[in-house]
């Protein structure tokens, strides 16, 4: 996912090139899609390509998502909480970065893995939680450093 972002972002994001922004993404999106554990194992909601008995568009994951619920969406909530953390760092590219968010989520709807309510509701639990990390010091230091090391990055 982080290529994909690294394109709307403007800047190559990786461990080795900016250590800091990979850090508070990697940290951030990692600490946002864990609130999905919990409504995902409390209410399995079958997924439409099951409920339906159609394929989806990436059928090589059928069988692996057969048994896993379908809402909350962690690839929406992934994404989202993506482009929020990376538009914090990078506003100008906000743009971009929101469209990418959107569409993964939408892409997970068109190719059959979830119902339109489990993406909306996705992208409401990742901004929750996003807005929650703002009340926790080491993210709040993570990503002080990350802005820092991208306006060295922007000269």
């Amino acid at each position: 996912m982080v290529p994909l972002f690294s394109e709307a972002f403007g800047f190559e994001i990786s461990e080795e090139k900016t250590p800091a922004i990979y850090k508070v993404v990697y940290r951030g999106v990692e600490t946002i899609r864990l609130s999905a554990t919990e409504p995902k194992a409390t209410y399995m909601r079958t997924r439409p390509y099951v409920y339906f008995n159609e394929p989806t568009l990436v059928p090589q994951d059928e069988e692996e998502l057969r048994t896993n619920g379908s809402y909350p969406s962690g690839h929406t909530i992934k994404a989202w909480g993506m482009a929020l953390v990376l538009c914090e760092i990078n506003p100008d590219a906000q743009d971009a970065l929101y469209k990418l968010g959107y569409e993964w989520g939408q892409s997970r709807v068109i190719a059959g893995f979830h119902w339109q309510s489990d993406v909306d509701a996705s992208r409401l639990l990742a901004a929750a939680c996003y807005s929650r990390l703002h009340t926790c010091k080491a993210f709040l230091d993570d990503m002080k450093a990350a802005q820092k090391e991208f306006k060295k990055m922007k000269k």
